[in-house]
C-alpha cells in the first residue's frame, strides 16, 4: 500500500518510471494553478504611464500593485521597469528606480493611478486558454497617470527588493553648454525583481499586501517623462 501511494497521486495518475534506468520522471512545470475544480492561472501586463510632469520626488509612487484576497495568493514572478522622455529635460538627473513590498494595503489608490481592467474581456492577459480570469478582476497593476499615485493606505517595508539605474548622462558639453535630456532618450526595459530558481522563494502577495515601483532619487526637475512596468504573476490557491 505504502508503494501505491507513493506512486499514484491524488488525481489517480500513475508517475512514470525511466525503462533503462528506472529513475523517476521529473518534470519542471509551471505552478500549478487548478485545485478542488477552480481554475485559476497566470498572467502578464505592461503598462505606460501618462506624461509625468516635473518634479517627483524620491520614494514617489508611480507604478503599484494590490492583492486584495483572502482566498488565493498572487506570486510575483518578474517585474521590469523602463523610462523614457517625452519634453526635454534640460538637466540631467539619475535615473532609477525600486521595488518595495507593501504591508497592510487595505486602501488601493484613488488619485493619479490607472488600473489594468482583468475583467471585461474574459481571461485578459492570461498565458494560457484554459487558465480562469484573473482574480484581480477590475482593478489589476496601476500606473501613475501624469503625477505621483495617492489616496492608498498602506506600510512600506523598510528597504526594497529591488533596485535599478541607468547609465547616467554628462550635465554639460565641452564648451560648458547644459545638456538636456532630449525627446525620445530612454531606459531599457531592466528586470527589478524576477523568481529564477526553484531554491529561490518567490514574493507571495496575500490579502492586502502588494509591491510598489519608486523612484530611488528624485526626478527631473524639468520636461516630462514616462515610465514603463511589466508584471508577471501566478494566482494560486496552494503555495
Amino acid at each position: 500500500m505504502g508503494l501505491l501511494t507513493n506512486l499514484f497521486g491524488k488525481s489517480g495518475h500513475q508517475l512514470e518510471v525511466d525503462p533503462t534506468h528506472l529513475a523517476a520522471r521529473v518534470a519542471m512545470r509551471p505552478l500549478e494553478h487548478v485545485k478542488d475544480g477552480r481554475i485559476l492561472g497566470q498572467y502578464a501586463v505592461a503598462q505606460r504611464s501618462g506624461e509625468i510632469v516635473a518634479t517627483i520626488g524620491a520614494l514617489g509612487h508611480l507604478g503599484s500593485f494590490r492583492w486584495a484576497l483572502d482566498d488565493a495568493y498572487a506570486v510575483l514572478l518578474r517585474i521590469r521597469v523602463g523610462w523614457s522622455i517625452s519634453a526635454a529635460v534640460t538637466t540631467a538627473v539619475e535615473m532609477n528606480l525600486r521595488a518595495i513590498i507593501a504591508r497592510a494595503f487595505t486602501v488601493d489608490f484613488t488619485t493619479a493611478a490607472t488600473a489594468i481592467n482583468m475583467a471585461t474581456v474574459t481571461k485578459t492577459n492570461a498565458m494560457r486558454a484554459s487558465m480562469g480570469t484573473s482574480l484581480m478582476g477590475t482593478v489589476g497593476p496601476r500606473i501613475s497617470t501624469t503625477t505621483v499615485q495617492s489616496g492608498q493606505t498602506l506600510t512600506a517595508d523598510n528597504a526594497p527588493i529591488g533596485m535599478v539605474v541607468w547609465p547616467s548622462r554628462y550635465p554639460t558639453n565641452s564648451t560648458g553648454t547644459a545638456v538636456a535630456q532630449a525627446v525620445g532618450d530612454a531606459g531599457t526595459m531592466q528586470t527589478i525583481y524576477e523568481c529564477t530558481s526553484p531554491y529561490q522563494y518567490p514574493v507571495v502577495l496575500s490579502n492586502n499586501e502588494g509591491v510598489l515601483i519608486q523612484p530611488v532619487t528624485a526626478g527631473p526637475a524639468t520636461g516630462t517623462f514616462a515610465i514603463y512596468t511589466e508584471w508577471t504573476w501566478a494566482e494560486v490557491e496552494v503555495f
